[in-house]
C-alpha cells in the first residue's frame, strides 16, 4: 500500500472514530435528559430534590489537555519528519511513529502531575 493511502486511511479511521464518539455522548445526554423530563411530568413535587441530585457539569477541563495534545503531535511529527530518511532503513519510521504516543502520552502525563501537584496545594491551603 502507497504511504498517501496508507495516511489517507489512516485519517478516515480517526474522524469516524471521532464522530461515533461525539455521537455516543449525544446519544447520552438524549437519554438523560428524556429520563428527566418523564420524572418530572411523574412527580412534579419532587422535580427540586431531583434537579439537586443532578451532579453539576464539569468545566472545560479538557481545553488546555487538547493542546497540550496537539503541541505534542506538532513535536513528534517535527521529529518523525527529521528521521525520516537518516539511514534509509525500516527503523526510520519505526522511531518516527514511536514519538506520536511518546510525545502525546509524556504530555498527558506532564499535565497529569501539574493538575495533582495543584489540588495538593489547594487541599494543603485550606
Amino acid at each position: 500500500m502507497p504511504t498517501t493511502e496508507m495516511i489517507v486511511m489512516v485519517a478516515i479511521v480517526a474522524a469516524a472514530v471521532l464522530v461515533l464518539v461525539h455521537l455516543l455522548r449525544l446519544a447520552g445526554t438524549a437519554i438523560r435528559h428524556r429520563t428527566l423530563r418523564r420524572a418530572i411530568e411523574i412527580h412534579p413535587e419532587q422535580a427540586e430534590q431531583l434537579l439537586k441530585q443532578i451532579p453539576e457539569p464539569q468545566g472545560a477541563g479538557g481545553d488546555d489537555r487538547l493542546g497540550m495534545i496537539l503541541v505534542a503531535v506538532g513535536v513528534a511529527m517535527i521529529g518523525a519528519s527529521m528521521t525520516a530518511g537518516a539511514t534509509g532503513g525500516w527503523v526510520d519510521y519505526g522511531i518516527g511513529g514511536a514519538l506520536f504516543p511518546l510525545f502525546v502520552g509524556g504530555a498527558l502525563w506532564l499535565r497529569h502531575g501539574l493538575t495533582e501537584r495543584a489540588r495538593r496545594r489547594r487541599e494543603q491551603g485550606q
